[in-house]
């Protein structure tokens, strides 16, 4: 991947967790380096194709200077989320800050903290099996395309299924989405059940009726085996309700596991 470099550069601001630091400023280094793919830029000789550093500076500059922060972690964190919402060619950033001047006894060349961020690629299966169906997906897709570190939310077609695992009595809504976001898999499961919650879903018993599920299918080529966050989804394979629509997204998505494709899947489960 072709990459858009700033190496140190200089802004005097305030943050830090002493009350001095708060009002006497001091210096911070930025290394900020940024994915993206100017190959277009490269042969057509034009900027709009790729990520300006100046640009950049100017964001770093601002961003700095406009906040007061007692870590900076923090800092680092919030400057490489902002950075990757302001440049959309960005695909990826790492941040650098380096603080040459801590309060600390000593020698050394500076404290610092590097921290990386990309857009994740993600698949949810969503469904509905009470009250008013289409209105808890969409107020589902509104939540999830309302929320800044989420973006390019698309769905799939709906589609009524029977419910499955002999639990749930209603036929089902059913749906996927593909989206990229700023969140771990762990901040997506939080926002996904935030949402569920909020879509008045209550959780009874295991694969009954709901106003609204949301399952996390894939995260990018991501393996996870938590005891209460499995990706792949652990039973996506057998699920006609899952494939269906997901193969509207992305049929030719290799399951990291099975190593066979989206629409290998779903034709198996026909035959």
């Amino acid at each position: 991947m072709d990459k858009i470099i700033l190496k140190d550069f200089e802004v005097v601001a305030c943050h830090g967790v002493n009350p001095e630091e708060k009002v006497e400023p001091q210096r911070f280094l930025f290394t900020v380096v940024l994915d993206v793919d100017f190959s277009d830029a490269a042969a057509n000789d034009d900027l709009s194709k790729t990520v300006s550093y100046a640009a950049v500076k100017k964001a770093v500059k601002a961003f700095c200077e406009g906040n007061c922060f007692d870590l900076i972690e923090t800092l680092c964190v919030r400057l490489a989320e902002l950075l990757l919402k302001q440049f959309e060619l960005a695909t990826a950033v790492e941040v650098t800050v380096k603080k040459p001047d801590a309060p600390m006894s000593g020698k050394f060349d500076y404290a610092g903290v590097s921290a990386m961020r990309k857009w994740h690629r993600v698949y949810l299966a969503l469904g509905s099996s009470e009250g008013d169906k289409n209105a808890y997906l969409d107020f589902a897709i509104n939540a999830l395309k309302a929320d800044g570190n989420i973006k390019s939310v698309k769905e799939s077609g709906r589609y009524e299924t029977a419910p499955y695992g002999g639990v749930a009595k209603g036929t089902f809504l059913n749906s996927a989405v593909k989206c990229d976001t700023l969140y771990s898999a762990r901040q997506l499961l939080n926002k996904i059940h935030s949402i569920e919650v909020e879509g008045g879903r209550v959780r009874k018993e295991r694969w009954g009726d709901r106003t609204l599920d949301i399952d996390i299918i894939f995260f990018d080529d991501d393996v996870c085996e938590d005891d209460d966050l499995c990706i792949p989804h652990i039973d996506m394979a057998n699920r006609a309700f899952v494939l269906k629509p997901l193969c509207e997204l992305c049929p030719n998505k290799v399951h990291p596991l099975l190593k066979r494709r989206v629409s290998e899947l779903n034709a198996a489960l026909k035959d």
